[in-house]
Formats: C-alpha cells, sequence, structure tokens
C-alpha cells in the first residue's frame, strides 16, 4: 500500500513539475523579457509604413487635369519568408513582366530585402495578388505610393514643375503651392498580411487636407502656343523663346510657352531683356498721353544720323521726314528717339512706372525678377533717347504684354493673373484671379489713337506678317542687339519679338513672341508670324467672330 500511495505522489509530482516549470518560463518571459519579445511580435505582425502622401491636383481655367497623384506600388522580396521560390518568381514574372533571368540576379546579389519593381500600376497591382492568392507564395512585400502624372506629356511644364522621389515640390507651381498642394502625414503602424502587402485599419484612415490649386493657363490654347513656338524655334534655330498670351480685360494668363521647358523655368515670366522698337510703342504712348505730340507730327531724320551726347543714332529709311504714323510703320530708331528725347528723362520715366515696368507684375511666380530701370535722376540724354526704342531698360515679358493689354483695353493697367483659384477638401475657395486694376496707364483717348496706330504698322508697316485673316490687328515689332559680357552690342546676337493685339477694336487677346538669338531670322517678321499663327488658333478656339467690317 505505501509502495502504491508512494508511486502515485512520485507520479502526482512528476505531472505538476512540468506545470510549475512551464508556469516558472511563461512567468519569466512575461516578466524579464516581456518588452524584447513584444518588440520581436510587433516585428513580425506589424511595420511602419512610408508616409503615404498624396498631393492635389493642379488644372486648368477649365477644369482639365494638369497634374495629379495616381496610387502605385513598390514590390520587394523579403528572402527569409519565401516558402516556394519557383513560384514566386513565376507570380512576379506573370504579375510585373519581369524575367527570371532578372529576379535570379537581383536574389544572389542583394540581401535579404530587396526591391523586385517600383511604381506598379494599379492594375499590376490586382493581378499580383489574385496570383499570390492562388499560388499560396509568402515572401512579398507590397508598399503603397503616389506618384506624380502629367496627364498632357509635357504642357505647361515649366510652370508646373516637378516633384521628387518622396513627391514633395521641387519647382514650379508644384514648389509654390506646396503648403496646399500636400498635407504631410507621419509613418503609421500597419498590420502585415502572410503572403506579403499590408492589412489597412479602417480607424486609421485620415482625411486628406488637400487643396487643388486652378491655373488662369488654358490646357488646348497652351498646346497650340507651345506646338506654334516649337516649330519655329526649331526653324530658325533660336537659343531660346517663349510665347504668352493674355486677356487684356481681366489679366489672366492664358498661355506662357517656353523652349525649351524646363520645369519651373518659365521664360515668360522670368526671361529679362531689353524690348527694343515694341517699346517704341510705350514712347508715343507717353508723348500723345502727355499731350507733347500729336499723331500728325512730323520729325526730321537729319539724313538718318542723329547725335546725342557725342553718340550717333542711325536709321535704315531715306524719307527727310516722317510723321508719328510713318515712325511707328518702318520703326525710326532717330523718330523715337527724338520723341522720348522731347518728352524729358522724368515724364518718359513716369510713363515706363505707370506701365508697369521696373517692379515685378506681381503675378507670384517663383523667381519672377523686377526687370532693369534705373533712377530718372541717373540718366543721360542719350539715356533718354534710346529708351524710346528699347534700350537702357530691360523687362520681362509678363511686364511687356501686360503694358500693351492697357493700350488694348482701352488704358487700365490690370493686375497679371496666373493662378486662378484654390479650391480646399471641405469645399471652401480661395478666388484669385478677380479682375483687379492697377492704375490708368494713359487715358481712352490716347488707347483709341495708338489702336490705329498700330494697325497701320500690321498694315503697312514692319509687321505685315501679323495679318490674320478677317480680322484687325495691332501691334509692333522690335528687334534688339544683345549686350555681351564686356557692355558692347554684339551685331550677330539678336532678339526678335512682335508684341500686339487682336481683334483690334475689340480685344480679346494681347500676345507676344519673344526669340532669343534665332540664326535664320534677324528682324521681327519671323517674331510677326508666330504671333499670327497663335493668333489664329486662339480665335478659332474661343469662337471669336471676324471684325472685317471694322476694318
Amino acid at each position: 500500500m505505501k509502495t502504491l500511495k508512494s508511486r502515485i505522489k512520485i507520479c502526482a509530482i512528476a505531472c505538476f513539475l512540468p506545470a510549475v516549470f512551464i508556469a516558472g518560463r511563461l512567468f519569466y518571459l512575461q516578466t524579464f523579457r516581456h518588452e524584447e519579445l513584444l518588440t520581436k511580435a510587433e516585428k513580425r505582425v506589424y511595420t511602419q509604413t512610408v508616409p503615404d502622401t498624396v498631393r492635389g491636383k493642379i488644372l486648368d481655367n477649365k477644369g482639365v487635369v494638369l497634374a495629379e497623384s495616381l496610387r502605385t506600388y513598390f514590390v520587394a522580396v523579403s528572402k527569409k519568408n519565401v516558402n516556394k521560390k519557383d513560384a514566386l518568381f513565376d507570380v512576379l514574372g506573370q504579375a510585373l513582366s519581369v524575367s527570371k533571368a532578372q529576379l535570379n540576379k537581383l536574389w544572389n546579389s542583394k540581401g535579404n530585402f530587396f526591391y523586385v519593381k517600383k511604381e506598379v500600376t494599379p492594375l499590376e497591382y490586382e493581378k499580383l495578388e489574385e496570383l499570390i492568392n492562388k499560388e499560396r507564395v509568402r515572401g512579398i512585400e507590397i508598399e503603397p505610393h503616389y506618384t506624380r502624372i502629367y496627364p498632357y506629356d509635357g504642357i505647361a511644364q515649366d510652370i508646373l514643375g516637378a516633384t521628387n522621389s518622396r513627391n514633395s515640390g521641387l519647382s514650379g507651381i508644384e514648389l509654390m503651392y506646396e503648403d496646399e498642394l500636400a498635407r504631410r502625414t507621419k509613418s503609421k503602424r500597419v498590420k502585415k498580411a502572410r503572403r506579403g502587402g499590408i492589412i489597412y485599419d479602417k480607424e486609421q484612415t485620415e482625411f486628406l487636407d488637400i487643396a487643388d490649386v486652378y491655373l488662369t493657363i488654358d490646357s488646348l490654347g497652351q498646346y497650340y502656343a507651345e506646338s506654334t513656338l516649337k516649330k519655329y524655334a526649331e526653324e530658325y534655330k533660336v537659343k531660346s523663346a517663349f510665347a504668352i498670351v493674355q486677356d487684356p480685360e481681366t489679366g489672366h494668363i492664358l498661355a506662357a510657352a517656353s523652349y525649351p521647358a524646363l520645369d519651373g523655368r518659365s521664360l515668360p515670366l522670368q526671361f529679362v531683356y531689353e524690348p527694343g522698337s515694341t517699346f517704341k510703342t510705350i514712347a508715343v504712348a507717353a508723348a500723345l498721353d502727355s499731350g507733347a505730340i500729336k499723331p500728325t507730327d512730323r520729325f526730321s531724320m537729319e539724313d538718318n544720323k542723329w547725335k546725342v551726347d557725342g553718340i550717333t543714332i542711325r536709321d535704315h529709311q531715306k524719307k527727310p521726314s516722317l510723321d508719328v504714323k510713318e515712325i511707328l510703320e518702318v520703326s525710326s530708331n532717330i523718330g523715337a528717339a527724338k520723341i522720348s528725347h522731347g518728352l524729358g528723362a522724368r515724364t518718359m520715366y513716369s510713363y515706363i512706372k505707370k506701365f508697369g515696368f521696373g517692379v515685378k507684375s506681381n503675378i507670384s511666380f517663383l523667381g519672377e525678377p523686377s526687370g532693369i530701370l534705373r533712377e530718372h535722376t541717373r540718366w543721360k540724354p542719350i539715356d533718354t533717347a534710346k529708351a524710346g526704342y528699347g534700350y537702357t531698360v530691360a523687362v520681362t515679358g509678363v511686364q511687356l504684354v501686360t503694358a500693351y493689354s492697357a493700350i488694348a483695353n482701352g488704358g487700365t493697367l490690370m493686375q497679371a493673373h496666373l493662378i486662378d483659384k484654390i479650391k480646399f477638401a471641405n469645399g471652401m475657395e480661395e478666388v484669385l484671379s478677380k479682375p483687379s486694376k492697377v492704375r490708368q496707364a494713359i487715358s481712352k483717348k490716347t488707347s483709341d489713337q495708338l489702336k490705329d496706330l498700330l494697325v497701320s504698322v500690321v498694315e503697312n508697316g514692319t509687321g505685315k506678317g501679323a495679318k490674320v485673316k478677317g480680322y484687325s490687328v495691332a501691334g509692333k515689332t522690335g528687334t534688339t542687339e544683345k549686350m555681351a559680357q564686356d557692355g558692347k552690342y554684339q551685331r550677330s546676337a539678336h532678339i526678335a519679338s512682335f508684341c500686339g493685339f487682336v481683334p483690334a477694336y475689340k480685344p480679346r487677346f494681347t500676345i507676344l513672341v519673344v526669340l532669343d538669338e534665332p540664326e535664320r531670322a534677324l528682324f521681327g517678321a519671323a517674331s510677326a508670324k508666330i504671333f499670327s499663327e497663335i493668333a489664329a488658333k486662339f480665335l478659332t478656339l474661343y469662337a471669336v467672330e471676324p471684325d472685317e467690317e471694322t476694318r
């Protein structure tokens, strides 16, 4: 009996000892190694996602999307979790169109973790998920990302700018409106699926506090401007070129094309140059508006050589005298110089300022310069004379086109606008393009006189290439010698330009075209031809009725 009881005690102790050991082990693990084991467990079940950043859209003035974020995925392999290598290779090959040779190379040359393909499309992702579940393979890691895409193949890319691999703005509108387009979120802890991918918790879904940015640009008009500019820029072998189209009544920029087009480098808004003969219009406007001259006044051409401060200003025409209309038609340097010189430095300077030169246009584009305009107190008589034909002053494209828009709309300098509005996620809108009058640059009477003069330039003078069938066109050509680093002007390096508006008497579009160092076309007539083509396309796009009767 004692033997039996002893045996039962021994058996009981034998059964109890493992439980004691297990309990002790659990106590040890839960008490002394709790943090360590919890961390290991969480690493197996959870992971930290990279910030899954979506950006707001950039759209044109009609709501056409110019930039948006597309959901894509990064697909990687964790070798230690792979259960069937051959099946894994088959799945990745079928879903992502990656060869076995490529996969083998990655497998053998990389460590435990390596990326197979980045920017996997949603369609590829769906196929991959289907095959993973079907073949029951493990070891594939899938990370969601957002990729910035520009649907219209680079249209307005110089304005839109670019983003980096982390979806942050690098240049242009993308950088300027970074705060509105993107809201940075911290990394999140999410569950990992057994066969790859991420299990998202609905409670972790965050409200996307981002905004969409609308431009005043018309995407179709922008395309026409860019394609036309590119065609002629390549034909004339230019160093660079730009075209800008503005609504003269609202100040809205409808197109701004650069050649070559580089992310965030908008030549119409950033390029500074001496405007040459397109500035003669400003000199004549100042003189007419101040009452210093009348359209019928005549000026001696001084045998085509006129000296100021010992410097000779020359002309190419042979007429002994020209009236104001003829000065603009033949683009006489002496005539424009005499008008500006007679007006005086102070008055000429004041009108240049009235037209918006010498200060930034406040169009709010990164890197926009103010141009170059020295105080009139520092001008010599030759400076005043040369300002009349577009030297000693440097401008930007947006400044010049906005000044011509003032002439077109009856004399009012309007604020130029590139951004139409910002639409926030909560439905609120901030309108930035409300037409805004800066100042009255000239009177309506002066504006009407200038329209007649500039129409004559296109009908009878140097701007004949700007004609558009069925429409009246007003404008002025310009050709400028570029200044070298030594301060001397180069006869072999020119800037050719044309600025004008159409229809002349009921203007809908003000257009400026500038060619920098064209090899095969030296004069403004080349730019006038480009103006004509862009104008014709915009008139058709906006269904503007011909005004031949007005003419």
